[in-house]
């Protein structure tokens, strides 16, 4: 029992991140099985499976990289770095989920919005993504 507590001690300064990444996961399996079922695909195990293994691996890589930044090299931010990565991650499955359930590209649409709004020399600027691959 008192494993756990210095465990829990331990990894206290987590507690924010490892919350965070949980619930995205958690919103991401949400809006992906309402997508499933809004478009007609069933729910399959394999997929809750890599929901459950998305909760173990993102959490110990989050750990390490707390532990790394912590002990080893406190001068780069791999906390940040690798969180960001995993909730970018999660966001943006989280977005093509809703897509598929609205039908409705939310990155098109803040894209629409802001050239509405006069933002259209900022706008080109920035390549759309066929744009990219065709100059590659």
């Amino acid at each position: 029992m008192h494993f756990v507590f210095w465990l829990l001690a331990l990894l206290s300064p987590l507690n924010g991140v490892l919350t965070t990444i949980m619930f995205l996961i958690v919103v991401d399996f949400i809006t992906g099985a309402y997508a499933a079922l809004k478009i007609g695909v069933s729910i399959k195990s394999e997929k809750i499976g890599n929901t459950i293994s998305k909760f173990f691996i993102y959490n110990l890589v989050i750990i390490s990289a707390y532990f790394l930044e912590k002990h080893i090299v406190n001068e780069v931010p791999f906390l940040k770095i690798i969180a960001g990565f995993i909730a970018i991650t999660e966001i943006k499955s989280i977005l093509e989920n809703y897509n598929k359930i609205y039908g409705v590209n939310p990155f098109k649409a803040l894209r629409e919005v802001l050239n509405h709004y006069g933002f259209k020399d900022t706008l080109k600027q920035i390549p759309e993504k066929e744009e990219r691959k065709e100059k590659v």
